[in-house]
């Protein structure tokens, strides 16, 4: 009993000692650190003074452009924004840019109707191809 007693404590010594030393190993260069302060909270745009008895109204932030989102969530996994800005592209007017777009939204069978392609387009031509403005 007593061989076996001491067996236990010797297990849980070979045990309990690494364990102690690897959670001071970790905590001890958090503490050395100095502290990080929170960034401070998001500074609201002002609006002009309320007159009495008009109740405030909530500032939203802007959203981005739902073409944006769209492309962002369906097409950035594969095309990086590079393949937009290169030096050979392949696209060279709207009504092309138009066209790709939908046959890649057909392709990956996104279900864009002419809506969400028109969207995408938009999107593209403001922030990369600026077709119109040419």
């Amino acid at each position: 009993m007593a061989i076996e007693r001491s067996r236990d404590s010797t297990m849980q010594t070979k045990i309990i000692i690494p364990a102690v030393l690897l959670s001071l190993g970790l905590a001890l260069p958090a503490l050395a650190s100095p502290r990080i302060q929170p960034p401070p909270p998001a500074q609201q745009l002002e609006t002009p003074p309320a007159q009495e008895g008009a109740t405030p109204k909530p500032v939203t932030p802007i959203a981005p452009p739902r073409g944006q989102l769209l492309y962002e969530n369906h097409c950035l996994a594969c095309h990086e924004s590079l393949v937009h800005i290169r030096s050979n592209q392949s696209t060279r007017s709207l009504p092309e840019l138009q066209r790709r777009v939908r046959n890649w939204a057909e392709y990956l069978r996104l279900r864009w109707g002419r809506e969400e392609v028109e969207e995408v387009v938009r999107y593209l031509n403001s922030r990369y191809y600026k077709f119109e403005s040419r």
